[in-house]
This record gives structure tokens, sequence and C-alpha cells, in this order.
């Protein structure tokens, strides 16, 4: 039975677990969680996840996440290479300090939200290093009680407003909440641990063929929804396995939108619409498709550090927020690349199809290419409940 990747839920909430090799006490090391923080702050500004809660333990680390349209491993990636960059530097360390990847508990946000932040809050508590949560200084419970001012990047709205429409009512209920959970037991399904009655449950829920090797809890709806859906993006990966878009299409649809003669673009000419058509492929390519930036670097003739370079000037700058409407243009030109392959590769292969049927299946699948190769911007931030 073959295993595929985790599911991605845009939407999805997420109980992550980062752990150290050997169960090493690094967040110890003198400035350490300070600077994992900023890690995290700095993640999350180039993503459109939310975090909702946290709790730095010295050998590992809890969070309450809920993605947007990129991957849970990009953001997960981006917050442990920093942070182990730096830690490597302050410590004369060598290589990775992270025990494999991230442990992840897929759970229906109905359910199990204000539950989930309960148990994040009160690992401390479980630990023996406080005997409440809000005597801990490296977790977000304070954040949530008003005892400290939260940052920009944590999410306390929704989850206290679950509870109460007054914000002060809201902390008081969400105190007394956290507290009457400090002496329970730790929870292995929150842990990433999964029986194997619990594995035998959900695979004859979805009848597929997942390998399930971390819990997805919720009710019976949302677990089949869930793994309902990676079914079908791991069906998806092999009928469409001969529709790509390379860096040269995204390049192509750039010279095409904004006027600019190819090999003028391919230059080093450091005229201006040569320097943002250079810009555009590399943004659209590598941040909006989530491509290598070595297949940029070989089109352009250059270091992948030079890629590196021009998508730090490009975050550092307005020029986003100016360039929005040209880049869904250009995406929309792709798109129409990638459904003219699909109607000669897939829909025209010479079988016998019912040209209604046909229809819906063309239909079926441009929704899932829109949402798996140009994401769908489904969940916006802000104060809205979860």
């Amino acid at each position: 039975m073959p295993r595929f990747a985790r599911p991605h839920v845009t939407g999805g909430l997420f109980h992550v677990i980062c752990r150290f090799h050997n169960h090493t006490f690094l967040l110890d090391v003198e400035g350490a969680r300070s600077r994992y923080l900023d890690c995290m702050a700095n993640a999350l500004s180039r993503t459109d996840a939310r975090l909702f809660a946290y709790c730095l333990m010295s050998s590992h680390v809890h969070l309450v996440i809920q993605l947007g349209t990129q991957p849970l491993g990009s953001f997960t990636g981006a917050v442990n290479a920093s942070w182990v960059g730096w830690l490597n530097r302050k410590t004369g360390r060598i290589g990775t300090a992270m025990a494999g990847r991230p442990m992840s508990v897929l759970c229906d946000s109905e359910t199990y939200a204000l539950e989930l932040v309960r148990y994040v809050h009160n690992n401390p508590v479980r630990a023996g290093i406080v005997s409440r949560a809000d005597q801990s200084s490296w977790s977000s419970h304070r954040a949530y009680l008003g005892q400290v001012t939260p940052p920009d990047w944590l999410d306390i709205e929704p989850v206290l407003g679950r509870l109460a429409d007054d914000v002060e009512d809201a902390r008081n209920a969400f105190a007394d909440y956290v507290d009457s959970g400090r002496l329970d037991p730790r929870r292995p399904e929150f842990s990433g641990e999964m029986s194997r009655e619990m594995g035998r449950y959900v695979r004859g829920l979805t009848s597929g063929p997942v390998e399930i090797s971390y819990p997805v809890l919720g009710p019976d709806e949302f677990i089949i929804q869930a793994f309902g859906k990676q079914a079908r993006s791991n069906e998806d990966r092999e009928q469409f396995a001969r529709v790509s878009i390379g860096a040269a299409d995204v390049l192509h649809a750039v010279c095409a939108e904004i006027g600019l003669d190819r090999e003028l673009l391919l230059s080093k000419s450091r005229i201006k619409t040569a320097v943002r058509g250079r810009k555009l492929v590399a943004w659209i390519w590598c941040t909006r498709l989530g491509r290598p930036q070595t297949s940029v670097a070989d089109l352009f003739d250059t270091r992948p550090h030079a890629v590196t370079q021009i998508l730090s000037r490009i975050r550092s700058e307005d020029w986003i927020r100016k360039e929005a409407d040209t880049v869904e243009r250009i995406v929309r030109r792709i798109r129409r690349q990638v459904i003219k392959l699909i109607e000669e590769k897939q829909l025209n292969g010479g079988e016998e199809r019912d040209p209604g049927k046909a229809q819906v299946l063309l239909l079926q699948k441009l929704r899932e290419v829109d949402k798996r190769l140009f994401g769908s911007q489904v969940y916006r931030k802000g104060k809205e409940r979860l």
C-alpha cells in the first residue's frame, strides 16, 4: 500500500510538534527561545497561515496553526532552517538539529480548537516545570490573558471569540478553561501517535490506498473529507503526470502580458522593463507556484543566489501590491495553457467518451488544477472566527 504525503488542507487546523535530536535541550541555549519566536514571526509574514498558539519547551516546540494555500512544510522548514542556522553559528555546531520532519495532527476546528490550545498551553504543567499555565513565559497563554501584549503574528481573537464577545469575559473564561485541564494526562492522539485501531478505523472510512501514519481528529465526515481530498490529489498527480508547466512557460506568459521581448528579458540588460520581467518570472515561478529557484537560475544563465537576491528585493519593496493584478493576469495565461494540455492529452486520447461526462470531468480537473498549481486564496487573514 503506497504511502503518500500528508494531506494539505487549506484552512485546516494542525497541531505541529518540532522535536530536536535525542531530546536535546537546545532551546535552553541563551537567546534560543527569543530567536525561535523571531524566526516564526519572519516566516508568518511571508505566508497566509495563521498561528493560534505556541509553547516552547526545552527539547521541542508545539504550534497550533491554520494553513493557508501553502503546505505546512514550507512554513516549518523556513522557521527551523533559519533557527538552526542561528544556533549553529552561535554554538559552533554543524548540521541539522531537528529530529526528522515535524509531527502533525489535523484536527477539526469545530470540535478541537479550544481543547487543542488548552492542551498546548498546559504542556509546561504536565512536564512539572510550572504548576499553572500562566507561570510559563514561553507559551502564548499570557498573551491570551492580556498579561503581555500579543505580537502581531499571534492570532488570538478567533479562539477567544468562541468564549464570549467581550474581551475581558473571554479572557476570564479562557483562563478558567485552561486551568481546568492542568491535571489532564498526556493525549497520545494530540501528540501524533496513531493506534492500530484508529488506523484501521480511518482506513475503513476512507476505503482508499492511503497510509495513515498520524491522526486526523474529528467527526467521521471530517476524516472522510480530509483523506478524500488527499486521495484525489494522489490520483491527480498520476493523471496529470504529462501536464506540467516549466519556467520557460512562465517566461513566455510574462513576455506576452507585458509586451517584452524574450531575448531582452534573458539578457543582462538593466532596462526597467527587463528587470521587471525577471522579477515577475522569479516571483511567479518560485513563490506563486512554489518551484525551485535553480530552474529560474538556469533560464537566466545565472546562479541560484542571484535569484534569491531578486526575491529578497521584491519582498522588501511595495512591489507585490503594485504588481498583484499583473501577476493574476499572467497566472490566467498559464492556466489557459494548462487547459489546452488537459484537453489535448487527457480528453482527446482516443478513448470513447460521453461528451457530457467529458465536459464534467474537464470542469472538475480545472478546479483541482486551479487549487493545486496556482493556489486559491480561500482564507484571508483577519479577525474571523475559526
